[in-house]
C-alpha cells in the first residue's frame, strides 16, 4: 500500500506545479477564444476592469504631460489647457476599456489617441510573445511584422492559485 502511496503523491503534486504554471497560458488561450468567438461576455470574465481603467488612464496621462509640458511653459493658459485634456480622458479610456477594446486589441490593432477620440491602427500581421515576468505577473507581447517598435504589451496578474486576469496595458506611446 505504501508503494502506490508515494507515486500518487508525487504525482498529484507535479500535477498541481503543471496546473500553477500553466493557468496563464490557458487565460490567454480562453481569452483569444472569446476574441474568436465575438464573446464579449465571456471575454469579459478575464478582464480585471478597474484595474485595466486606472492603468490606461494613467498612461494617457503621462503621455498628456509629455505633450503639455512644452505647451504649458510658453503659454499663460496652459494650465488651463491641462485642465481641460484631463477632462477629455475619460472617453478615451472607455474606447480602450471594454471588452470590444480589449478583443482589438488581441486582434492586433495599437489604440492611438487622436485628440477627442481613440482610433485603432491595424499592425498587419502580428507574433505574440508570452512569458512570466515575475510569480504573480504575465506578459503577452503582440509585436508587428511591419514595425517591430509597434508592440503592445497585455499584462496579466495572478488572482488565487490557479486564476489569472488582464490587469494592464503597455502601449507603444506610452514609452
Amino acid at each position: 500500500m505504501k508503494v502506490i502511496i508515494k507515486p500518487l503523491i508525487l504525482a498529484g503534486l507535479l500535477a498541481l506545479a503543471g496546473g500553477y504554471f500553466y493557468a496563464p497560458y490557458y487565460t490567454v488561450s480562453q481569452m483569444q477564444a472569446a476574441v474568436e468567438a465575438n464573446d464579449p461576455d465571456r471575454l469579459a470574465r478575464y478582464v480585471d476592469f478597474p484595474a485595466l481603467r486606472e492603468d490606461v488612464r494613467q498612461s494617457l496621462n503621462q503621455m498628456l504631460a509629455r505633450e503639455l509640458a512644452e505647451f504649458r511653459r510658453d503659454n499663460p493658459f496652459g494650465n488651463l489647457g491641462v485642465a481641460v485634456a484631463g477632462a477629455l480622458l475619460k472617453p478615451l479610456v472607455d474606447a480602450v476599456v471594454s471588452p470590444t477594446g480589449v478583443a482589438t486589441i488581441m486582434e492586433g490593432h495599437v489604440p492611438e489617441p487622436d485628440g477627442r477620440t481613440m482610433g485603432f491602427t491595424a499592425q498587419g500581421e502580428t507574433q505574440v510573445r508570452m512569458g512570466y515576468s515575475g510569480l504573480h505577473r504575465f506578459v503577452v507581447t503582440l509585436e508587428s511584422d511591419r514595425d517591430p517598435l509597434q508592440q503592445m504589451d497585455l499584462i496579466l496578474v495572478r488572482q488565487g492559485a490557479f486564476s489569472w486576469k488582464l490587469a494592464a496595458l503597455r502601449f507603444p506611446w506610452s514609452e
